[in-house]
């Protein structure tokens, strides 16, 4: 089973942003290229993706992202904005809250929202050898 959200950053992500983000996610996760660069995993200790984070897109088209996403999803924000997709895949709730920790903390520093079509789910913490922040 997969979970689709999408960060739209008021400002262009930067490799510093991504990858505080990433570590804001969790710090124990493994991290790998895919996609021949469009697409970054985080991995657990076994090397399965639970998170892909696709590479940001500008968006110069005002109303498109409600076009694809539906009304209010972009409000507040003014084109350019970017657009990063993240997929978390696995069973349990674990792999939609580390999108979820990942996702709000790119907009945390970057402004912005965080659209999901479905609600997130409860945060279940650090999974095994994951440790807190």
């Amino acid at each position: 089973m997969t979970y689709d959200l999408v960060a739209l950053t008021a400002k262009a992500p930067n490799i510093r942003a991504a990858i505080d983000a990433m570590a804001h996610a969790s710090p124990a996760l493994r991290v790998r290229g895919a996609g021949s660069g469009a697409v970054i995993q985080l991995c657990d200790d076994e090397g399965r993706p639970l998170l892909n984070i696709e590479a940001a897109q500008r968006v110069d088209v005002e109303g498109e992202v409600e076009r694809l996403l539906g009304p209010g999803a972009a409000d507040g924000l003014t084109v350019p904005y970017w657009w990063v997709e993240v997929r978390a895949s696995g069973d349990g709730d674990r792999p939609a809250a580390l999108a979820h920790r990942f996702a709000d903390d790119l907009v945390r520093r970057l402004g912005g929202r965080v659209w999901s079509a479905r609600p997130a789910p409860a945060d279940p913490g650090p999974g095994p050898g994951e440790g807190g922040r």
